[in-house]
């Protein structure tokens, strides 16, 4: 499968066919080049290519009713060419590194990019190189990457290596004004390749040589000593320091390649990532993987000052997931150059992402430590409320019970699920990972939804009271878990990428990695708009109902501190049932970022304690005081309030 484009109009694209000139160009290593004149008669303005003939030569002939291809590559068709007679200068490139054929045919450029070979077999055939030409078929001033051939009817290419400095420098800036064209299709994993086996097969004289001084520069060195990268010319806009290791593993016998690519073409991933300075490098060794290295390498990318609202972060590229992954790699910033220190090479680049707050190591070991322990206490709390439910009480026929329940099951399901994406974002599972992100985005939209569904009950019972009968409780249940299974599906439909691995900047100098990750949303917006903004509004409306309760206990006089402890136990019940504690966030920030983590750690992560101290509390028998006529058995959600004047009896209907 193949395209093309045209600089400009009012030439046939069939020229483009000559490019099977060149032999082996599918499965070639190296560049090549074809130019020479053709005449072309009055009914010769045709082409024929037959494919499946060899593997490894090219044959062209040129005859009065038109031009003749044969080789092992792309399909066979007959196509058309220019109808006016005349002299053709044509010149047909070929650049294996970017899949692409660059065709000037007259005056028209073309170019061609090549994206499957031709499925037909090989048949036999015989070359006959000293057939006579017929008159007037003879194509003139003939050249193969730039040598001079003999002027001829007939060509044949036998496959060949070019490996010489001239031609592989030449080959280099050619690739990177193609690169500085806009539209240029290219892949970066062939692109990869072809660099790496170049530079690998090149022959030079001394130490080190430089190809290239535009957009792709490349630099190969021969491993006999660190020092030969002080010779990295100071054009290409970087530092690198390679520990000794690296030698250690390699062996003295082999080469080190260090390029720089200018632009994202060559690098894109889903995301659209930001890449500072546009500039990207690559190390490597060749034929050989380096990676866990004790001493880190290290970089320096010279750059303008970023904006105070992004940073940088040291990135590499992860042929696996074609995209970018900070994994080994840590984040050093100066004001006119960032220092990145990697455990392994690869291609390297700095990416720019909106600051955040960084956390030290000291810090985040201990949030860590006191957001696992609470989480465990957490589900272990929440799954004992509600096997203790089920063993004493039939919800089913209790609407309000059912909340209860279904709000601990979602807490239950998100202390779980944060574990476990916290285990898996230190591995490189990213399917996993993926799953992990999905399954907590789920059960934390659960839980604000089951919340909002808390508020709205405290509604129902406070604020407008009617027949519980019409409250229908396995809609609310399609709801509080339906709902955010509907987002997440969207979310996912839309994007898929938009769930995986998620880091957050930390100064941790004693590992090879400066960034902590969970499976979680990437996008940052996604989280901002649907999370932020979803639990905004149901935290809205619960801080509304819970003022409801305080302004009532205010207006209530109790009798004694007994009554007095109820009442303060339902607001402190309530509060974590309608999740106001989770409002903390939107204090993350500034001078206070530190000291409301910690708090939001410790109050979030003990969720389900908390509503089991309170559930507990109020299933406590009461002192039944007369003046009150409170009966516990009559004061359920299943039974309208005949008394608003009590709280009592609100706080009791909330639990039973």
């Amino acid at each position: 499968m193949c395209h093309n484009t045209a600089d400009s109009q009012g030439a046939e694209m069939s020229p483009i066919l000559l490019l099977a000139l060149l032999q082996g160009l599918l499965l070639g290593t190296y560049g090549s080049s074809l130019c020479g004149i053709r005449m072309q008669f009055a009914g010769g303005g045709f082409l024929q290519y037959h494919g499946g003939f060899g593997d490894d030569t090219v044959i062209i002939e040129n005859r009065l009713d038109g031009l003749i291809v044969k080789s092992g590559y792309l399909p066979s068709t007959n196509l058309t060419l220019q109808s006016l007679p005349g002299n053709y200068i044509f010149c047909v490139h070929w650049f294996p590194a970017l899949r692409t054929f660059i065709l000037k045919y007259g005056v028209q450029n073309y170019s061609w990019h090549v994206m499957e070979r031709s499925n037909e077999n090989g048949n036999t055939f015989t070359v006959l190189s000293n057939e006579t030409c017929p008159e007037n078929t003879t194509m003139s001033n003939m050249s193969f990457n730039w040598i001079k051939q003999k002027n001829s009817c007939r060509f044949v290419f036998p496959h060949q290596n070019w490996n010489s400095t001239k031609f592989v420098d030449h080959e280099i800036s050619e690739i990177s004004q193609l690169l500085d064209k806009p539209g240029v299709a290219t892949s970066g994993r062939v692109l990869r390749r072809w660099i790496d086996k170049t530079l690998s097969g090149v022959q030079f004289k001394g130490n080190s040589h430089h190809f290239g001084n535009g957009t792709l520069q490349a630099s190969v060195f021969k491993l006999n000593s660190v020092d030969v990268l002080r010779s990295i010319p100071k054009k290409m806009g970087i530092s690198v320091s390679v520990p000794k290791q690296v030698i250690e593993k390699a062996g003295s016998g082999k080469r080190l390649h260090v390029v720089t690519v200018h632009g994202t073409s060559v690098f894109k991933d889903a995301a659209n990532s930001t890449v500072l300075g546009d500039k990207v490098i690559g190390v490597s060794v060749e034929n050989t993987k380096v990676s866990n290295l004790c001493e880190d390498i290290m970089f320096n990318f010279e750059h303008e000052p970023v904006k105070t609202n992004l940073s940088p972060v040291c990135v590499f590229w992860n042929e696996s997931t074609d995209g970018w992954s900070t994994f080994g790699c840590r984040t050093f910033p100066k004001e006119n150059h960032t220092q990145c220190n990697c455990s392994h090479l690869t291609y390297f680049a700095v990416l720019m992402q909106y600051s955040s707050q960084k956390i030290s190591e000291e810090h985040l070991v201990s949030l860590s430590v006191l957001t696992f322990v609470g989480c465990t206490i957490s589900f272990l709390a929440a799954l004992f409320t509600i096997c203790w439910n089920f063993c004493t009480r039939k919800t089913h026929l209790n609407p309000t019970l059912n909340i209860h329940m279904n709000l601990l099951g979602a807490v239950l399901l998100l202390d779980f699920c944060f574990m476990s994406s916290a285990v898996l974002g230190a591995f490189d599972l990213p399917s996993v990972c993926k799953g992990s992100g999905m399954l907590l985005h789920f059960a934390q939209l659960c839980m604000f939804t089951w919340m909002g569904i808390e508020g709205f009950n405290l509604y129902r019972l406070v604020v407008k009271v009617f027949d519980s009968t019409s409250f229908a409780t396995k809609k609310l249940a399609v709801i509080g878990w339906g709902f955010p299974a509907l987002i997440v599906l969207v979310i996912f439909l839309v994007d898929f990428e938009y769930y995986g691995l998620y880091s957050i900047n930390v100064d941790r100098p004693s590992s090879c990695n400066s960034r902590a990750s969970i499976c979680w949303l990437t996008e940052p917006i996604i989280h901002k708009v649907v999370n932020l903004g979803y639990f905004g509004i149901v935290f809205l409306f619960n801080c509304g109902m819970l003022t409801v309760m305080v302004v009532r206990v205010l207006h209530l006089m109790p009798h004694n501190r007994r009554e007095q402890t109820q009442y303060c136990v339902t607001l402190l019940g309530l509060i974590f049932m309608l999740g106001l504690p989770w409002g903390i966030a939107f204090f993350s920030f500034g001078a206070v970022y530190l000291p409301v983590q910690y708090l939001f750690s410790i109050l979030n992560s003990l969720q389900g304690l908390f509503i089991f101290f309170w559930y507990w509390a109020l299933s406590q028998p009461h002192v039944k005081h007369p003046s009150r006529s409170l009966d516990s058995s009559s004061a359920t959600p299943a039974s309208p309030r005949s008394d608003q004047s009590t709280l009592m009896s609100d706080h009791k209907k909330l639990l039973t």
